[in-house]
């Protein structure tokens, strides 16, 4: 049995996107405390060269964080780069 969106809720979600849409297109600023960000800007590749017991730590590591490995060389990295830029 296929399920079916109620109309009455349908009209009401319709109504709502369509009240958000317009506030969406507003010519009004920012508010003073938004953060804009650019996600999906080009970025650059970078290899890095580990040993076996190198990788299967980091891999195990971002195993226990449920992680891919690259995301979790990449926090990493960031994290230590923030760290020497606050101790310069």
């Amino acid at each position: 049995m296929a399920k079916k969106l109620d109309p009455k809720i349908a009209h009401t979600l319709r109504d709502d996107a369509r009240n958000l849409e317009q506030q969406a297109d507003s010519n009004e600023p920012y508010p003073a405390n938004t953060k804009i960000s650019r996600p999906n800007q080009p970025s650059r590749m970078s290899n890095v060269r580990l040993s076996e017991e190198q990788f299967a730590a980091l891999q195990a590591e971002a195993g226990r964080r449920h992680l891919p490995v690259s995301t979790m060389a990449r926090a990493w990295l960031l994290d230590r780069l923030d760290i020497e830029r606050s101790a310069s």
